[in-house]
């Protein structure tokens, strides 16, 4: 309106960035071609960013001796620091094996690496799908976070920073409806894995509360496409 748009005029459609995930079929064997074991439990930290990666590795050797069947996946935002990430991961005493190299043996052998790290392009999503718990970065640093949709519409349970301005829209109508778990520092990370590792059930209606927020805002794709073609009515031939 102060552009000068007469409010009767104004349509509020909703978000298409709700319409944009979709479940694809398929995802299921990754834990197998990880080679996860049944009782494995995979943290998953999506899009990080330097200064992350430590603070992950800290809460994750925290949380090792407690629980032994956890796993962990780095994916860097951007892949080319993969080598750096590996660096880090040796400096907290664990084997760090790239995504990219994991051979067939290996993996069907059943012996997953202490940590792993996501090298490659595209595949971030396929690893949300299998995860227990996901923290999606860019959020404990000054980057405005990432999309959390990503591991939301697989029904996961979220942990995100406070740095989430890229986002702003969409995380804070998650964390008002209690669909995803704020962590401001690495203290409040660790607590806060911990709490989803020790109580399932509500890591399990964490998740669903996050896709049921998904669902309940689709749509706006189409009300968007309604209000166009009645300008364009060949667009609806």
């Amino acid at each position: 309106m102060s552009l000068g748009v007469e409010k009767e005029k104004i349509k509020l459609t909703g978000n298409m960035k709700f319409d944009a995930v979709t479940v694809s079929p398929g995802f299921a064997d990754y834990r197998v071609k990880a080679g996860l074991n049944a009782n494995d439990k995979l943290l998953v930290a999506g899009s990080t960013h330097p200064g992350e990666e430590e603070i992950i590795l800290k809460v994750y050797k925290g949380l090792s001796a407690e629980f032994p069947d956890l796993r962990l996946l780095l994916a860097p935002r951007h892949p080319e620091r993969s080598k750096e990430i590996e660096k880090l991961a040796l400096n907290y005493g664990f084997n760090a094996v790239f995504i990219s190299g994991l051979p067939p043996p290996r993996v069907a052998a059943g012996q997953p690496a202490a940590v792993f790290i996501l090298d490659t392009i595209g595949q971030l999503i396929s690893f949300y799908a299998i995860a227990d718990i996901v923290f999606v970065g860019g959020s404990l640093i000054k980057k405005g976070g990432h999309n959390i949709l990503e591991p939301a519409v697989f029904a996961k349970p979220i942990l995100l920073g406070p740095w989430t301005f890229n986002f702003r829209d969409i995380t804070s109508l998650f964390l008002k409806h209690k669909a995803a778990l704020l962590v401001r520092n690495q203290g409040e990370l660790k607590e806060g894995i911990k709490d989803l590792l020790h109580n399932p059930a509500t890591a399990k209606e964490l998740g669903w509360r996050a896709k049921d927020l998904i669902l309940q805002n689709q749509g706006a794709t189409e009300r968007n496409f309604g209000y166009i073609k009645n300008y364009y009515p060949a667009l609806a031939a």
